[in-house]
């Protein structure tokens, strides 16, 4: 969502001499921690030794939350999670975060008139949606506020414009409006010319997926989440208070092999050659039976 010679900040357009101090933070406003060559922030805080284990020994580490999952929804948890002070792991089965159905997503972020009235879709998602500049202006992702419109080209689907507009204002939608032709076209020229009306939507947005993931697990990262790619969850059980996480830990041939030339173990948690081996985290999160 960013270009040569500016950025999306925030949903607005920001060309590049405007984005010291904006898109670009002020470094007079950091919290002004020593200057290091690594933020102190990015070390997790609960890091699991590197000390080698045997074949036979399971890691056991305890954990306030476990997230499973390093897409926009997991990363956007753990991002939350880590305003408290709490031990929080992420886990991913793949080899980077953003690796699932975040990846293949559209990345429209909708306004909500087109959900159904009283589903939880409809109730969180034009909050949601007033989430996002926010959200952009302290992640900097490059969400775009470009608004949508919903055309119609005959009177029948006249009729499904209004309908969508009574949607949106069931389902608490601002700004919603039907253009016509004229306005239509001085908007968007290069439109169906058949088209005679549109809804406009002009909270509508929208988002590079992986980019926005990325972002809310970075951030978390630096405010001490501890995320664990190549970890496939195989097993949860409760334990009395805790949950019992079973997982297992794989990486790619070519990175064991060097690693066996080395004589040493994948990340240090099995034996030489291993190429992966089991996990076992717990998580202190009780709920009801």
């Amino acid at each position: 969502q960013h270009g040569i010679k500016g950025a999306y900040y925030g949903g607005d357009w920001v060309d590049l001499e405007d984005c010291v101090g904006t898109f670009q933070p002020d470094s007079s406003k950091c919290s002004g921690c020593p200057t290091r060559s690594t933020c102190p922030r990015s070390q997790s805080r609960n890091a699991v030794s590197s000390a080698s284990t045997s074949s036979n020994e399971k890691e056991d580490v305890v954990y306030d939350v476990v997230v499973i999952g390093a897409g926009c929804i997991g990363g956007a948890v753990v991002r939350e999670l880590s305003r408290y002070s709490l031990k929080t792991l992420l886990l991913e089965s793949a080899d980077d975060v953003s690796q699932g159905a975040t990846k293949g997503n559209s990345g429209i972020v909708h306004a909500g008139y087109d959900d159904k009235p009283g589903s939880l879709h409809a109730k969180f998602c034009w909050p949601g949606n007033q989430m996002f500049p926010q959200l952009d202006r302290e992640l900097r992702f490059g969400y775009q506020l470009n608004g949508s419109l919903v055309l119609a080209t005959n009177d029948a689907e006249l009729k499904i414009l209004d309908e969508l507009m009574e949607r949106g204002r069931k389902n608490g939608v601002q700004r919603l409006r039907i253009v016509q032709k004229e306005e239509l076209f001085e908007m968007e020229p290069a439109l169906n010319p058949n088209a005679i009306a549109a809804l406009h939507a002009p909270d509508a947005g929208n988002v590079i997926p992986y980019e926005f993931a990325i972002a809310l697990c970075e951030n978390a990262v630096d405010n001490g989440v501890e995320l664990r790619i190549r970890r496939e969850v195989t097993d949860i059980s409760k334990k009395g208070e805790l949950f019992e996480v079973d997982v297992r830990h794989w990486e790619p041939k070519e990175y064991v092999d060097i690693r066996e030339k080395l004589g040493k173990s994948a990340d240090g948690s099995e034996p030489v050659g291993s190429g992966g081996g089991s996990l076992i985290y717990k998580s202190g999160i009780a709920v009801s039976s």
